[in-house]
């Protein structure tokens, strides 16, 4: 069994996370780090409000008051450091979107400025992955780029919003699997299937809720991955499946 990289006790491959560098997590370890990010970021703002009160009201022991205040602040500061960067850490393998998205976006805009990495062009735009996540890549700044919307129109390509979608030739293969789920997105099923990550050494059972196909281009070679994107049950949160790494496929039967 593995180990959870942040408490070092064994995790359950069926419901914690898989980081694409290999490591473990427990979802309980995350949410306490989390936790810890909040209360000390709320400590020091509150120590902040007392010294900005303390300014302004005569005391005798007010200097040492402000010096001992200080003090606290330095070391909630190193703190506050120390659990951001086990969080960053973290997201930055991830098997999904960070918590800190915006923040990643405002510090590629600061090292890169906001020129769509596709045209050219300067606007504000959306941040993607190099190498998606599901192909191996991770939320690292070196694996992040901006791209604005017209070029995110015309590179992500979708189903209509009617939710009809054209199979390409070299993408028959899928043509039963693609029925089944457009059956099912049609009724307002879920699907459930075994998948495989490109680089996990076994097959997990997803049970999803299909909500729209995907054409992404590959960005290792020519060509695109036909993807399904939906809301995991296991993971609880929106994620994306490729066909081709689907096996097993089955309609669920509510």
């Amino acid at each position: 069994m593995p180990y959870c990289s942040v408490c070092k006790i064994e995790t359950d491959y069926e419901y914690d996370i898989a980081l694409s560098n290999g490591d473990y997590l427990h979802y309980s370890c995350i949410i306490l780090l989390q936790m810890q990010k909040h209360e000390i970021e709320t400590a020091l703002q509150r120590q902040k409000s007392q010294l900005m009160l303390s300014l302004f009201v005569p005391d005798e022991g007010v200097e040492q008051d402000v010096a001992s205040a200080e003090t606290e602040s330095e070391d909630l500061r190193a703190k506050l450091e120390k659990v951001k960067s086990v969080l960053t850490g973290i997201y930055d393998h991830l098997p999904c979107w960070p918590p800190d998205w915006e923040e990643r976006k405002r510090r590629v805009i600061r090292q890169n400025g906001s020129l769509c990495s596709s045209c050219g062009k300067e606007q504000d735009g959306y941040l993607v992955h190099d190498i998606p996540v599901f192909e191996g890549g991770t939320n690292e700044l070196e694996n992040l780029t901006l791209i604005c919307a017209t070029c995110y129109r015309s590179v992500y390509r979708e189903a209509d919003m009617f939710g009809s979608f054209t199979l390409k030739p070299s993408q028959s293969e899928f043509a039963e699997q693609v029925s089944e789920i457009q059956s099912a997105i049609d009724s307002d099923q879920r699907i459930r299937f075994d998948y495989k990550k490109p680089k996990a050494k076994r097959w997990m059972t997803r049970v999803v809720v299909p909500e729209r196909f995907l054409n992404i281009p590959n960005n290792r070679e020519s060509g695109e991955t036909l993807c399904v994107e939906g809301f995991c049950e296991l993971r609880q949160d929106t994620r994306v499946f490729a066909l081709e790494r689907m096996q097993g496929l089955e309609v669920v039967e509510d």
